[in-house]
């Protein structure tokens, strides 16, 4: 990986990038407070443990190729315009 891409490559917590690491530690501690907590806020830490989950699967799915999509977004908002490679967005 070039200087560049290093620059604005995402943080890394025990080698997950930020977002997935923070929606893990989001399902995991939603997981252990719907053992303890009482039935209404039950239901709620389990349904944010739920959401959480896929989100940070798919951030970690996405990896490095954050940085990509980055560029493409402020070239975008630089010059309103859209490229080639990311015209899939």
């Amino acid at each position: 990986m070039s200087p560049f891409n290093r620059r604005l490559s995402p943080h890394r917590v025990l080698g997950l990038p930020l977002g997935a690491a923070t929606m893990g530690l989001v399902a995991l501690s939603g997981t252990l407070l719907s053992v303890v907590l009482p039935s209404p806020f039950k239901a709620f830490s389990i349904g944010a443990a739920l959401c959480a989950l896929p989100i940070g699967v798919g951030l970690s799915v996405v990896g490095d190729d954050i940085v990509f999509v980055r560029v493409f977004w402020m070239a975008r908002c630089d010059e309103r315009r859209i490229t080639r490679e990311g015209s899939w967005l």
